[in-house]
């Protein structure tokens, strides 16, 4: 079969490693003109003479590595480059064509197998065009938009201008551009585009296959567009840019010259950071860096009549002072692959809750003074105060959701909201220009959630660090319930819309130092009274007498051993989104305490707190089923108790076993009863107590998180349904224990073959990545090699000349 029967006639094709024109002609023959030959350069003369009117379509080859760089869709691959089939997955086309040679044959056949093998390629069989047969792959992934995109050389450098004005793109090359259309090889162009032209500039590009370097970023940071997640320069700058710009001798639009110097600033700066060779008091400087930053930024200023000062923190300095200086948590975004501006970053501003400068300043050397570092606690006192976190509602998430069932989460995860602001639309420009780097794309989204629309500030009482995979994902994360709450709100959102119209809902922040650079952000006119309620908050949670130990920290309160000066008693304070759960509770251990035995005595209230005698807990239930039962005379203790609460009409709705502690001295003793209820009227028979059956559908009072049910809490610690705990005697309760124990005994072996099943196939997935990864590391060395020493062998034909032996010549 012919090779163009694969493809329609505007399929881009770029040969690589050209020796003659038959594969041109014979295109052009089944009307294919998006065409470029790539010819060894000692050849090129040659193949252009025998290519009349084709010149145009024929250039040098720069290496090997050029079919990981180009722009085409059939990439097709002569001697000596056919071996780059190995890195068939690095290869920059939807479709690769490999030339059959009599030499590699074998070798081929090892590459094309080992790429079916690894899911990189499928094979489309043989096909024949221009007197030669070529192995057809398509590969499985297509190239996704990228930065880099590439020129063809049948346009040129001097030809683009002319295309883009005729397609009416808004653009401006950053820089390098003064000797523009000459571009030194290996060098790009650097472009700036206007969101709404990103995808015309894109389709000028893909025009024709080439192989001209093009790093292409949006004004907003598009996806495909931006620079590490983040916009290439902060949104509302470079509009600015756009519109200033001028047109250069070359035709190109360029830059005004203030804009210049300020985009080659930051640039230096915040992109490059020390390896611009800029010097610095903070980090070494680069001794080799790629472009002279100090005489390129000297010779701009100079023309400018700017006296700048040629260190990264001059140039800091001067961004600041002409309003180039990107918002924190930009700077935080850069920072992750910029040693300098870490530094520059380490030390934090104090934020306005502790009475510091405002966080949200952009004032020159407020990051390297004072504070503490991303939200992360000094001592252990501080950590056991309430953490702020901002949640910016997005547009569209106002629509699917609407902002009762954003609170309706935040609420469920015990975080109390302290305001819930629409933004007025000079809020929404400023969070929209400094939050998320300036990128408020879809991201990893079917859509875009919008622009931020809402902002929603709370404090948590019990923030959980993040595990060690989640901390490795979100390296400044010091709250993994902040990560919960989008998560869900991402789950509503599929669920309401589907995964065709998916969006993220809501960004948040992910420590309180950048919690109170959104609060500035958002809200500037309410940020001294949020900061004085915060205050207030964590100063009422502080523990105000000697802490022995924490014994636990929850969503809605901590609990610890405390000194009170004539003995040790156990404190428990609630935060102030809970005083409900802590009237329920003292008015539990008031009520309860004087007929119920396993109710502690109440020793003391405050405000916000009551403490109770420390009891030494020798009874160890865990928290998920693992085969132990509770010993079955303490589990009927529990009934016992809870029957002691129902004859009081009154019921402790979150109760399990893990509810209670065994003293040795003083018994069994339940607590957290939080979650009090009391009857109205009549209670219903004790089999149903709201703690076994669940509370009704129009049950309008708290309820704890998860499944409230006996099957759940119970059944799993004790091993005896409710009827059976209830009503059966003794030694028929011991015998289904051991029944039950039995069936767990006889379930482990499934459990374990189920969890090694789940090991073997997360390790299966694991190696194969593994494996994957040093195959294609493999592959494309042995690719590279072989064609280098092909190329070499070819050379040296070429030297030797037609008629001369060369058995002597080794590649």
């Amino acid at each position: 079969m012919e090779l163009t029967a694969l493809f329609s006639e505007d399929t881009r094709v770029l040969e690589l490693g050209a020796s003659s024109p038959r594969l041109a002609e014979a295109l052009a023959a089944a009307g294919f003109r998006r065409y470029l030959g790539l010819v060894e350069p000692g050849s090129l003369e040659d193949v252009r003479r025998r290519s009349p009117g084709r010149e145009d379509r024929l250039h040098p080859l720069a290496g090997p590595e050029v079919a990981q760089r180009c722009s085409t869709d059939v990439l097709v691959l002569r001697e000596p480059y056919v071996r780059l089939a190995w890195a068939v997955r690095d290869l920059s086309a939807r479709y690769v064509a490999v030339e059959v040679t009599p030499g590699a044959r074998a070798e081929l056949r090892a590459a094309r197998l080992a790429a079916r093998l690894t899911g990189d390629a499928t094979d489309l069989g043989r096909h024949r065009c221009g007197g030669a047969d070529f192995d057809v792959v398509e590969l499985t992934t297509p190239p996704r938009p990228r930065t880099r995109c590439y020129l063809s050389e049948v346009v040129g450098v001097a030809g683009l201008p002319r295309l883009l004005d005729d397609a009416g793109v808004h653009y401006a090359v950053l820089r390098w551009f003064e000797a523009l259309p000459d571009l030194a090889p290996g060098e790009d162009l650097d472009m700036l585009v206007a969101d709404d032209d990103l995808e015309t500039f894109r389709a000028v590009l893909a025009r024709e296959p080439g192989t001209i370097p093009v790093d292409l970023y949006s004004e907003s940071g598009l996806p495909g567009s931006d620079f590490r997640g983040v916009a290439y320069y902060p949104p509302d700058l470079a509009r600015g840019l756009l519109d200033r710009a001028t047109v250069h001798a070359s035709g190109y639009r360029v830059p005004a010259p203030g804009d210049h110097l300020a985009s080659l600033a930051y640039h230096a700066a915040y992109h490059k950071g020390e390896r611009s060779g800029l010097p610095s008091r903070l980090t070494a400087t680069a001794a080799d860096p790629e472009h002279d930053y100090v005489s390129a930024l000297g010779r701009v200023a100079a023309a400018q009549h700017v006296d700048l000062d040629l260190t990264l923190e001059g140039v800091d300095a001067h961004l600041q002072r002409v309003g180039w200086k990107p918002s924190p948590d930009t700077l935080r975004r850069l920072a992750e692959d910029n040693a300098w501006l870490r530094r520059r970053l380490r030390h934090g501003s104090a934020s306005p809750e502790s009475g510091g400068e405002e966080i949200g300043s952009h004032e020159h050397g407020a990051h390297e003074t004072g504070g503490h570092d991303h939200g992360r606690h000094e001592n252990a006192a501080e950590a056991e105060l309430p953490e702020l976190a901002v949640f910016f509602v997005r547009e569209r998430a106002e629509s699917v959701l609407g902002t009762a069932d954003v609170l309706s989460v935040l609420a469920g995860l015990e975080f109390e909201v302290l305001a819930a602001d629409a933004l007025d639309p000079a809020a929404r420009a400023r969070c929209t220009r400094a939050v998320r780097g300036g990128n408020w794309g879809r991201g990893p989204f079917a859509v875009s959630g919008g622009e931020p629309v809402r902002a929603v500030v709370a404090l948590h009482y019990g923030p959980r660090p993040p595990d060690p995979v989640v901390a490795a994902r979100y390296p400044r994360l010091t709250n993994s319930d902040v990560l919960l709450a989008k998560n869900v709100l991402r789950d509503h959102v599929l669920a309401a819309v589907g995964e065709r119209e998916a969006f993220n809902p809501v960004h948040s922040s992910d420590d309180e130092d950048e919690a109170w650079e959104y609060l500035a952000a958002a809200l500037p006119h309410r940020l001294e009274e949020l900061a004085a309620v915060v205050r207030g908050r964590k100063d009422a949670y502080r523990t105000t007498v000697p802490v022995v130990s924490v014994l636990s920290r929850g969503r809605r309160a901590k609990v610890e051993l405390v000194d009170n000066g004539g003995g040790q008693e156990v404190r428990k304070t609630f935060g102030a989104h809970a005083v409900r759960h802590l009237e329920r509770e003292v008015r539990a251990l008031r009520e309860l305490g004087a007929h119920v035995p396993a109710v502690p005595r109440l020793l003391a209230t405050g405000e916000n707190w009551f403490s109770l005698p420390y009891y030494r807990n020798v009874l160890r239930i865990p928290d998920r089923p693992d085969g132990s039962l509770v010993p079955l005379r303490h589990a009927r203790q529990m009934v016992e108790v809870l029957r002691q609460v129902h004859a009081r009409g009154a019921d402790l709705i979150d109760a399990k076993p893990q509810n209670f502690l065994l003293d040795p001295e003083h018994g069994l003793k339940v607590v957290d009863l939080e979650f009090y209820h009391r009857y109205d009227g009549e209670p219903p028979e004790f089999p149903s107590i709201y703690a076994f059956a669940g509370v009704p559908e129009d049950f309008d009072g708290d309820v704890p998180y998860g499944e409230i049910s006996y099957a759940a809490r119970w059944y799993p610690f004790v091993g005896l349904s409710l009827d059976a705990l209830l009503e059966d005697p003794v030694w028929l309760q011991h015998g289904r224990r051991t029944l039950y124990r039995l069936r767990w005994v006889a379930g482990t072996p499934r459990r374990v073959a189920r969890s090694a099943v789940d090991e073997g196939l997360g390790l299966a997935r694991r190696t194969r990545r593994f494996l994957g990864r040093h195959q294609r590391q493999w592959a494309r060395r042995r690719a590279l090699v072989l064609v280098r020493a092909g190329t070499t062998r070819q050379q040296q034909l070429d030297i030797a000349g037609p008629g001369v032996r060369t058995e002597g010549i080794k590649a």
